[in-house]
């Protein structure tokens, strides 16, 4: 008896800890100042957030300048090698989950609004706080893997599918993939957004569409 009370009880903070959101940050306040809007978009397996590069720059430190001309970033997080090759193949995703594996973020460049580039059903725009933006954002910047002159790390590809990938300090397993790390990311706006079994693209877009 005293087990089955122990583990209901991790259950109950391991479930909360997951879906609760930080304080009153979401909604914001209509009348609020500095409302910012994010986009998530959905591709084929896995997710990306996109948000206006200058209301971020001053919480990315790790992209300097780096893209500072454009008007939106679209980043997306995962396993080195699955997310850098020309072809992913079923080793190398075996890889990925069975054990903790090294991981980049791509950075995409976008120079018009998001809804010129993705579909109906392929992004979700959020109306997000200020102060929940800047936790968006510092907890994306924190994410990034810096040498010895606090620079990110370049990280070569054999997709050729635009922008750039950057070493990640954050290690990619079973229990955190893809688009885990995108709900993670998005919970940090206040969002209540669950990343438990968060696995899939299509998951973690209908989630949020339960709770906007």
């Amino acid at each position: 008896m005293f087990g089955k009370i122990h583990i209901l009880f991790f259950f109950f903070i391991f479930y909360f800890g997951c879906t609760a959101h930080f304080g009153n940050l979401y909604p914001p306040e209509s009348s609020e100042a500095g409302i910012e809007k994010i986009y998530i978009t959905k591709h084929t397996w896995h997710t990306g957030i996109i948000f206006s590069r200058k209301a971020a720059n001053s919480y990315l430190a790790a992209l300097k300048d780096d893209f500072s001309n454009v008007n939106y970033l679209e980043v997306g997080w995962g396993d080195l090698d699955f997310f850098t090759a020309e072809k992913g193949t079923v080793g190398l995703a075996l890889k990925a989950v069975l054990w903790p594996t090294k991981s980049v973020l791509h950075v995409m460049p976008l120079y018009n609004h998001p809804f010129g580039f993705f579909g109906e059903g392929e992004l979700i725009e959020l109306s997000v706080s200020k102060q929940g933006f800047i936790n968006l954002i510092q907890h994306i910047n924190n994410s990034f893997a810096l040498d010895s002159d606090s620079h990110s790390i370049k990280v070569e590809d054999e997709i050729n599918i635009g922008g750039q990938f950057y070493l990640s300090k954050e290690k990619y397993h079973v229990f955190k993939t893809c688009n885990v790390w995108t709900a993670k990311a998005i919970k940090k706006t206040g969002f209540p957004m669950a990343s438990t079994f968060a696995l899939t693209s299509k998951n973690v877009i209908s989630r949020i569409n339960r709770k906007k």
